[in-house]
């Protein structure tokens, strides 16, 4: 099938012709069968066109890195279909126009130069000498299906902007009209469409689709999804491109490049990096070598429009776009079920997750943790001796950098009575005039006996089985400890309530706990030693 694109004379854009048009109710868009499935969204340009003003524009606006010419006119043309704006829409000065209107599942991408014009399916543009006259301006070859070749006549004189274009005809536009036809959409009844049957000489109008093509596209392609990925800034840096947006898979993603090369017909040209992860908003890949400056996209893992983002430009080598703030992501916590107390050792925890190294705070409950308990190691890891909880059951671990991610932990009571001496600043060494600083640990409402001992002689009977005091020869009673809400209870009590250090230097003593629930023997918990100091 080939659609066909005239010239309009110029006294029909007069206000005449609209007035006898009549009123309609509904769409004036129009169909010619089939879409393009989600393999065919690669537009390249052949360029053999013979018009020295097709091919003297030669800034690259900064939207459309790379490329100038016919081939950055025809891609502005494609492009203007696109889910949403391509980067922030801007390269065409006319009218204030914004590139990137369409609105549905479907994104068009630049794929850069082909050897040559290709067959009816490959996706190429470019110049034919002659189409026989008949006032046709450029056709669209449309198996649709599985592809189109869309041909400009090179017998009229052809202008590839960007701004005015004097009696000449207008590139861009004339690609976005041939490109609707690729689409599937036939002509608009609406005069002022870009689908319209005809254009003028002169006139950049039909580069800005109108709200019934807009309807047309939607219509076949349906709206753009809520799922469908988009992409809001490219980031490059040395050798390695990052993508930032939304709705990414986890993983199975790929990510189409710009081809740097000339590449021959009846081959697919976008360069493709494939099982590509991401955390949904974020993608990292390094730039092939044959990738060009141009447009990247990203696919996810499926089938269908709305599993292909946008197509968003990029020169391989600055930013695009404006990246998210990023903040501190958490992701895990390991383990996630942590006793009230283990004594003797950190209670290492693991946080997983992003942007890691941008913490300023760890939290627990959303309040502070000192500082001095965690370490970043590096942007994906922070370790973490975990300090007492107020109660027993879940919380809240968190990373904040002013804005706080949380995700749950769970403090159980242990299931034997654990003990510490110290402040659980894994302190070793007291001074014996300030007392001595213990954490209990235990089930809610038991009832903890302390004792302390000279000795690391055991001592053992029906009722307990001490690691300490040398047969009950030399055993100090230290009181009894009802444990709270929070599963452990941190009390201080004076040294010589525990034992009579006597005279020197220093003096070593050891202290254990049970809990005293009958029948016996009762349950008893480590027993740990400290030295006291003068």
């Amino acid at each position: 099938m080939n659609t066909r694109l005239f010239i309009l004379p110029a006294l029909a854009l007069g206000g005449a012709a609209l007035v006898l048009a009549p009123a309609r109710p509904s769409s004036a868009f129009s169909k010619i069968g089939g879409l393009l499935d989600e393999t065919q969204r690669d537009v390249r340009v052949f360029n053999n066109l013979l018009d020295a003003t097709a091919n003297d524009n030669v800034v690259s606006p900064s939207q459309f890195p790379g490329w100038d010419g016919a081939e950055l006119a025809f891609w502005k043309g494609a492009i203007e279909w696109s889910s949403r704006l391509h980067g922030d829409g801007t390269g065409d000065p006319q009218s204030g126009n914004t590139l990137g209107t369409g609105l549905a599942n479907f994104d068009p991408m630049f794929a850069g130069h082909s050897a040559g014009v290709g067959g009816t399916n490959d996706n190429i543009v470019s110049g034919i000498t002659t189409c026989g006259g008949g006032g046709t301006l450029a056709f669209t070859e449309t198996p649709i299906s599985n592809g189109w070749r869309i041909r400009f006549c090179d017998e009229w004189n052809w202008d590839d902007g960007p701004g005015t274009i004097g009696g000449r005809f207008d590139l861009q536009g004339v690609m976005c009209h041939e490109y609707g036809h690729a689409l599937g959409l036939g002509h608009s009844a609406v005069a002022q469409a870009t689908m319209a049957p005809a254009v003028s000489a002169g006139s950049t109008a039909i580069r800005s689709i109108a709200g019934d093509d807009v309807l047309g596209i939607q219509c076949i392609y349906g709206l753009a999804s809520a799922t469908k990925p988009t992409i809001v800034a490219t980031v490059a840096n040395a050798g390695t491109l990052t993508i930032y947006g939304t709705n990414f898979g986890a993983t199975g993603n790929e990510v189409w490049f710009t081809n740097a090369t000339t590449t021959t017909t009846g081959i697919d040209p976008i360069v493709r990096v494939t099982g590509v992860s991401s955390n949904g908003t974020v993608v990292s890949v390094t730039i092939p070598g044959n990738a060009s400056p141009g447009d990247v996209i990203v696919n996810k893992s499926g089938a269908g429009g709305a599993t292909l983002s946008n197509a968003f430009p990029t020169d391989l080598v600055g930013t695009f776009g404006i990246p998210p703030v990023a903040h501190p992501n958490l992701t895990n916590v390991t383990p996630s079920t942590i006793d009230a107390l283990i004594p003797g050792t950190a209670q290492t925890i693991t946080l997983s997750g992003t942007d890691l190294d941008l913490t300023t705070s760890v939290t627990l409950d959303a309040v502070a943790i000192d500082a001095a308990r965690w370490t970043i190691v590096d942007p994906s890891t922070i370790t973490l001796d975990m300090p007492q909880a107020a109660t027993i059951g879940a919380h809240n671990m968190g990373v904040s950098d002013g804005v706080l991610d949380q995700l749950g932990i769970t403090i159980m009571p242990p299931a034997t009575p654990k003990f510490e001496l110290g402040n659980g600043d894994s302190l070793n060494v007291v001074d014996r005039d300030n007392g001595l600083t213990l954490i209990l640990s235990g089930f809610v409402g038991t009832t903890h006996r302390l004792f302390a001992s000279s000795s690391n002689l055991p001592s053992v009977n029906a009722f307990v089985s001490f690691n300490i005091g040398n047969n009950f020869t030399d055993l100090a009673d230290g009181g009894s400890f009802v444990i709270p809400a929070s599963g452990w209870l941190q009390i201080t009590v004076p040294t010589g309530a525990l034992v009579d250090p006597g005279p020197g230097p220093g003096f070593t003593f050891h202290a254990q706990t049970f809990e005293q629930f009958f029948p016996a023997p009762f349950d008893m918990s480590n027993s740990q030693s400290m030295v006291l100091v003068q």
